[in-house]
């Protein structure tokens, strides 16, 4: 009878030899391609698993046919294993594939006039969204997804986001279906098109989702999609697409510093309407230019303690929100809604987070003097 099997794994009592070989061989490659065990059988490309030393009642019997109780269920066991992997690698590449074939149609090539190309996701019938950044020149823009390049006109674009907005036949292309992220970790697909216009895609997962937030540039985005993936040349402005086959949102390599962002659908639909209906995005601006100074001695009873610095007003743009309110060349700026300010990051960051003809109450000092005022903000257009 032959002893249980050992605790510590179904390849407890195999040998792994090199295909071709057996652990006896020797001489020439021939002699040892003849000398092959018939009691052997494939696991890895290039290696057997020897029934040799298989079960402790078997040793020495290696070439006896593996007609042990034993033999026969750690055959099966390796088979079944085998191909269990099998079936999982298949079902994950097919499932990549019918992915990107299920996007594809919504994807397209866009010649801005550089050097190299970019990629455009088809967002609504006659309505390619692709990255600002790629476009060189506005007056030879060129469409192409699978045949010759079609001509485009750009109805506007968003530096702060980083997208731009392009008309084009409404026959061209199918318009993508979109949706949010659910989670981090969730494997994901950025599909895009060369320049020659053939399908290219890498994978990754998400590596992170947030809120909203601003980029460098003053753009607000209504929530944070970070994808850990690597976008080759021409994909940056193709989609991030999840396993439902949807598009999570359109990939940038401009929005921050060695890294890809995904400029989510809520946002692009945002901007899209936006820019279809004014040409561009409404910019609250207030139309003074300041500088941080020492706060003067003779006026640092109106500022809060331990502020050292305040804004001093350099200049002011005829006809802006600002010279409405009546703000003047050398006013120092305190506070902004009731809020201290410290820098022009913070103006510029309390400006941009209000809407286009928001009310904006500042306090300011001119002469020694404190004045209350009233700014209501414009769009910069």
């Amino acid at each position: 009878m032959c002893p249980s099997l050992p605790r510590t794994g179904v390849l407890g009592y195999f040998q792994a030899v090199p295909a071709g070989l057996n652990s006896n061989a020797r001489g020439s490659v021939n002699e040892q391609q003849e000398d092959q065990d018939p009691h052997t059988f494939p696991s890895e490309p290039g290696v057997l698993l020897s029934f040799r030393d298989k079960c402790p009642s078997h040793v020495g019997d290696a070439l006896d046919p593996p007609n042990c109780h034993h033999d026969l269920v750690l055959m099966e066991k390796i088979m079944e294993t085998t191909t269990q992997s099998s079936g999982v690698w298949s079902a994950l590449s097919k499932s990549i594939a019918e992915a990107i074939e299920a996007v594809q149609d919504s994807i397209v090539t866009v010649h801005g006039g550089g050097r190299s190309s970019a990629s455009g996701v088809v967002w609504r019938p006659g309505v390619i969204v692709t990255v600002r950044h790629a476009l060189r020149r506005s007056d030879s823009l060129r469409v192409a997804q699978r045949g010759e390049p079609f001509p485009a006109t750009l109805a506007g674009a968003d530096a702060g986001t980083d997208l731009a907005v392009l008309r084009v036949d409404s026959a061209a292309g199918k318009p993508t279906i979109a949706a949010q992220p659910t989670r981090a970790g969730e494997v994901v697909l950025a599909v895009g098109r060369s320049a020659l216009g053939d399908i290219s895609a890498s994978s990754g997962i998400i590596a992170r989702i947030g809120s909203g937030w601003r980029t460098w540039r003053g753009g607000q985005m209504d929530s944070l999609i970070r994808p850990d993936l690597q976008l080759y040349v021409g994909q940056s402005g193709g989609a991030l697409v999840n396993e439902g086959h949807r598009v999570l949102g359109i990939n940038s390599s401009a929005l921050a510093r060695n890294a890809v962002i995904t400029v989510p659908a809520t946002t692009i639909d945002r901007v899209v309407d936006a820019i279809l209906e004014r040409g561009h995005v409404p910019r609250p601006f207030l139309g003074a230019a300041m500088q941080a100074v020492p706060v003067p001695e003779a006026q640092r009873s109106h500022f809060a303690e331990g502020v050292a610095e305040a804004l001093l007003v350099l200049h002011v743009e005829p006809n802006a929100p600002a010279a409405a309110a009546g703000i003047l060349v050398g006013d120092l700026i305190v506070s902004l809604d009731g809020q201290f300010v410290h820098n022009v990051h913070e103006v510029q960051h309390r400006i941009s987070s209000l809407k286009v003809g928001a009310p904006v109450a500042i306090v300011l000092i001119r002469g020694g003097v404190r004045m209350d005022l009233t700014v209501i903000l414009a769009d910069r257009g």
